[in-house]
C-alpha cells in the first residue's frame, strides 16, 4: 500500500475541481482514498474493499442521497481502485469471484529523426495476496506528489500565497 499516492492523487484532483475546498471535505476524501487498503486486516489484501460489489452500491446511494461527504468518500474509493488497477490486480467481484485483473502499461517516447511513441501493455490476472498484517509504505515519487499536493492545499486554503 502506497498511502501517500492513494491520498495525494485524489486530493490534487479535488483541489483542481473544487471551488471552495473545506478541511472536512479534504479529510473525508483522503479517508475514502485510503479506506480500501483497510482490507489488509482481513485474510487477504485487495479483497473485500477492492471489489465493485462494495463500490457500486455506495456509488448508487451517493447519487440519490445528495450528500457531498458521501460522494467525496466514494470518489476517494473509486480513485483508489483505478490506481490499483494499474499497479496490480483488482478482484472486481470479490468474494463471489476471487480472480482479479489489472493493466500494466509501459510507454516510451524515442527522440530519433522523428519522435516515435511506443506503448506496450499487459493484462494482469491474479488473486488477492495473503495479508501479512498492516503496513504502510511509500515511494520517492509519491512523496514528491504529496509535497506538491500539500503546497497546492495550503494555497487553496489561503494559508500560503504565491
Amino acid at each position: 500500500m502506497d498511502v501517500l499516492k492513494h491520498a495525494s492523487i485524489p486530493l490534487l484532483a479535488f483541489l483542481a475541481l473544487s471551488k471552495n475546498p473545506s478541511l472536512i471535505s479534504i479529510i473525508i476524501l483522503v479517508f475514502g482514498s485510503i479506506f480500501p487498503d483497510f482490507d489488509v486486516f482481513f485474510k487477504e489484501h485487495r479483497s473485500y474493499f477492492h471489489s465493485l460489489l462494495l463500490l457500486a452500491p455506495l456509488f448508487t446511494v451517493s447519487l440519490y442521497v445528495q450528500n457531498i461527504y458521501l460522494r467525496l468518500f466514494v470518489f476517494g474509493i473509486g480513485i483508489h481502485l483505478f490506481l490499483d488497477f494499474f499497479s496490480g490486480v483488482i478482484p472486481f467481484l470479490y468474494p463471489l469471484r476471487k480472480k482479479g485483473f489489472g493493466l500494466k502499461v509501459l510507454g516510451v517516447v524515442a527522440f530519433e529523426s522523428l519522435p516515435r511513441i511506443s506503448v506496450k501493455y499487459e493484462i494482469l490476472v491474479g488473486y488477492p495476496s495473503k495479508s501479512r498484517g498492516s503496513y504502510v509504505g511509500f515511494s520517492n515519487d509519491s512523496l514528491a506528489i504529496t509535497l506538491i499536493a500539500l503546497i497546492v492545499l495550503l494555497i487553496r486554503l489561503n494559508i500560503l500565497s504565491i
